[in-house]
């Protein structure tokens, strides 16, 4: 106790005379200030100097009340069930639970001193040498040019600057003005606090990299000690970081040559600390604790092995979390909710304090990620895929139950890269286009059962060069035939034959209105273009324009009920005629005290009619699902895709209670091997996990039912679908009992090869309805093969993707 009374005794003794120094000093502040800062103050003498100094010092707040009015809290996330997902990084924790002095290593505030301000326990708070050589470098001829020099600040102007950058903006600009606010301020602080407080401020708010605000956090997450026990070798790579953390970080996986930097960077450190060796070991942190640093230990410390670890932040969903995190900002911005406490949308999760309860299930999103790795592990290497994601939306309220954004969050290989969400970039998703073909189609009179040509088809594409569009099975073509068996079968020439008599420009409208959002510049990475203001041409219904996996499968969504979106009001800048409503990743959010802040309620938007929506479900959960041997033993429907250099396998299906998105691919573009056809790729991912994900939500098989304005006829054996009150445009192959156009001769396909036998899939159920007229049976066209099977798992697909490319043949 009574060591502890005359530290503090000697202490206060500093203070004092260290503030009765500062007084003397404050004339010469005054031309230091001339110097430094405003040209008018050159010109006008000490007095306007002196007066200019006043006006600044008169803005000085002290430090704790700084602090007081920025302690905030990060925020947390939850899973919907309450299970912890992650708790945001908080940039000035370290000041909230501060490490005293005492509890710092001697070695660290040495290390630190000399590397950032050898003169720290002499100066008034700013570095004379090195301000004049900043004045010298920023102010006149013989530095690199005007504000171009370095900044000559001392440790007590860095901590100026990061703390009342926080308060007031402009604090990180480079101007005379700032800089001679940040001299007086500091100078002022030094005035009226001791050396040790503004060190001890200092050290507990720094950025050390590696997620690391204060050096009680640095020491745990590089070292996994505190700071107190840190050796000198340690603590010489800790206090170089500071000055350029985004170079000097060892352990950030994106920058291999951090490491290499970071040793050289530590050598710098102990060389400089070589160089202030004596005037470092009479500094009072190091003197009242009797350590003497010498010569010897520095030349171990070079000698020491270092070795760094990465922070590791509890982070379950890692994908999901920042997909949410962006989201609860723009809800703040739109006006969803109030940031507590004054905070700007900008930083309300990290300084906002919230407890943010998501729609995710957990236990659903290990299922997603153990099944990304389980298929990657099975068949990634036959294929050469290394990456996959998956999005799962529950349809009726637009919640996302999971999304997988990479096969591994933490893997920064060019394949995985997994600091990019997949799930959220632009990527071909081939044939899954077009159902927005189709529908479009449907909304202008056609109906699954209307006549279409499967025949070679040319076109001119770029430079004038004609180009063949080619199916899946190359120019093997099928004469007329139905829309059911040219959407259930993937038949290219149909589709892009009806986009054309469409107008691509009305297609993709209504793929707008259904979900789809952005696409990206041709030959571009990035997602920003809105999809109506970027026209791909004929191929756009094969996946020419890349689009996003969770686009897509909340528009999937909107077909599990019969046309109708659900979410929340759209975050988006999307331009009008887009869709109105986001999938949520929100459920509620609360503030520090458990006052309810936002609560999700679904909105919901009938986007197509409940008649076409359903065509299209009749059509994907019947031939479409079996051809592609995709059932999972209950009723549902699949689409898949494949992009033309298979580039990207998706598959994109739903039953009326999930809808699931899945993709399979490299991240860098990187083609898969030929032949790998989403059906084979993607479709196990798929199957796998609605098989996995249905039996943990526990839910039943449940049929798809037909709405109120939908017509079954009798045809050939079956029911086909009609619209009420729409007569037919297109003649087919069944008898309309809306009107319209009378039924096409029988279509005569061109002979194909047999078809691989299929094994007989679980039927959807078919509701009953009283038909309104009874036609007469035509004749079933022969079947389109199907692919090869892949050792029983699905088979190789019927998608395609990116037109443009070659003869722009779809497999």
């Amino acid at each position: 106790m009574n060591g502890a009374i005359r530290t503090r005794r000697s202490r206060l003794r500093r203070a004092e005379a260290h503030r009765e120094g500062a007084g003397r000093a404050r004339l010469g502040v005054a031309v230091l200030v001339a110097l430094a800062s405003l040209a008018v103050l050159a010109l006008g003498g000490i007095g306007a100097a002196y007066a200019v100094y006043q006006h600044f010092a008169d803005e000085f707040i002290p430090p704790n009340e700084v602090i007081e009015q920025t302690s905030w809290q990060s925020s947390t996330f939850y899973d919907r069930n309450g299970n912890f997902l992650y708790r945001a990084v908080d940039p000035v924790g370290g000041l909230y639970d501060p490490v005293p002095l005492s509890e710092i290593s001697p070695y660290l505030i040495a290390a630190t001193i000399a590397t950032e301000d050898a003169s720290f326990y002499e100066n008034p708070g700013v570095n004379f040498r090195g301000l004049a050589r900043a004045f010298l470098e920023n102010f006149t001829p013989f530095g690199p040019g005007f504000l171009e020099g370095s900044g000559g600040s001392s440790i007590t102007q860095q901590l100026v600057r990061n703390l009342y950058g926080r308060i007031e903006e402009g604090w990180f600009e480079r101007t005379i003005e700032r800089k001679a606010k940040e001299v007086v301020l500091a100078l002022e602080m030094r005035r009226q606090y001791s050396s040790d407080q503004v060190l001890e401020w200092y050290l507990n708010q720094v950025f050390y990299g590696n997620n690391s605000y204060g050096v009680e956090a640095a020491a745990r997450n590089y070292f996994g000690k505190s700071a107190k026990d840190l050796t000198l070798g340690e603590a010489a790579l800790l206090a170089g970081i500071p000055k350029a953390p985004a170079l000097y970080d060892p352990t950030r996986p994106d920058r291999p040559e951090n490491k290499e930097r970071a040793e050289q960077r530590r050598q710098e450190v102990l060389d400089l600390l070589l160089r202030h060796l004596d005037t470092v070991n009479r500094i009072p942190p190091l003197a009242e604790r009797g350590t003497v640093i010498t010569p010897q230990q520095i030349e171990a410390a070079r000698q020491e092995k270092i070795e760094p670890r990465q922070a590791s932040f509890p982070k379950q969903a890692g994908h999901f979390v920042d997909f949410v995190e962006g989201q609860v900002v723009r809800m703040c911005e739109r006006g969803l909710f109030k940031a507590p406490g004054g905070v700007d949308c900008e930083e309300v999760v990290t300084k906002g304090g919230l407890k943010i309860t998501t729609t995710l299930d957990l236990g659903l999103q290990h299922i997603g990620e153990q099944t990304v790795n389980d298929i990657l592990a099975r068949i990634g290497s036959r294929y050469n895929a290394h990456n996959g994601a998956i999005v799962a939306i529950r349809p009726q309220s637009g919640e996302i139950l999971a999304m997988v954004g990479s096969r591994d969050y933490f893997d920064t290989s060019p394949q995985v890269q997994g600091n990019v969400n997949m799930a959220v970039s632009c990527r071909s998703h081939g044939s899954t286009m077009k159902v927005f073909t189709y529908i479009t189609a449907f909304e202008r009179g056609w109906v699954p059962s209307t006549i279409v040509e499967d025949e070679p088809y040319e076109y001119r594409g770029p430079g004038g060069q004609v180009q063949r569009i080619r199916n899946w099975n190359g120019d093997v073509y099928l004469g007329r035939i139905t829309v059911r068996k040219a959407l259930s079968e993937s038949v290219n020439t149909p589709a892009v034959r009806t986009l054309e008599a469409m107008g691509e420009a009305n297609v993709v409208r209504t793929a707008a209105r259904m979900g789809l959002t952005f696409t990206n510049p041709v030959g571009s990475a990035s997602c920003n273009v809105p999809v109506t203001e970027r026209s791909c041409g004929i191929t756009w219904t094969l996946g020419t324009c890349e689009v996003k996996l969770l686009d897509m499968t909340y528009a999937y969504s909107s077909l599990a009920t019969n046309g109708a979106m659900a979410g929340m009001p759209t975050l988006e800048d999307l331009p009008s005629g887009y869709r109105k409503l986001d999938p949520s990743g929100v459920l509620k959010i609360e503030d520090s005290q458990g006052r309810v802040l936002y609560e999700y309620r679904p909105q919901v938007d009938q986007v197509v009619r409940p008649a076409f929506a359903y065509m299209i479900t009749d059509i994907l959960s019947k031939e479409a699902i079996n051809w592609s041997r995709l059932t999972i033993g209950r009723p549902a429907a699949s689409k898949t895709g494949t992009e033309n250099d298979f580039r990207d396998n998706v598959v994109v299906g739903y039953t009326p209670e999930l809808a699931v998105g899945v993709w399979m691919g490299n991240s860098d573009g990187t083609p898969m091997a030929q032949g790998a056809f989403s059906s084979s790729g993607a479709g196990p991912m798929w199957q796998q996990f609605m098989r996995e994900a249905l039996a943990h939500l526990q839910y039943p098989p449940t049929p798809f039912r037909p709405p109120d304005d939908v017509v079954l006829a009798e045809c050939d054996g079956r029911q086909e679908v009609f619209a009420r009150g729409v007569p037919v445009t297109r003649p087919g192959a069944c008898k309309s009992p809306t009107g319209g156009a009378e039924p096409a001769v029988t279509p005569t396909p061109t002979p194909t090869p047999s078809p691989t036998p299929t094994p007989t899939p679980t039927p959807s159920p078919t509701p009953t309805l009283t038909p309104t007229q009874q036609p007469a049976r035509t004749p079933t066209a022969t079947a389109t093969p199907t692919p090869d099977e892949d050792e029983g798992t699905g088979n190789n697909d019927n998608g395609n993707g990116r037109g443009g490319r070659g003869s722009n043949a779809r497999r």
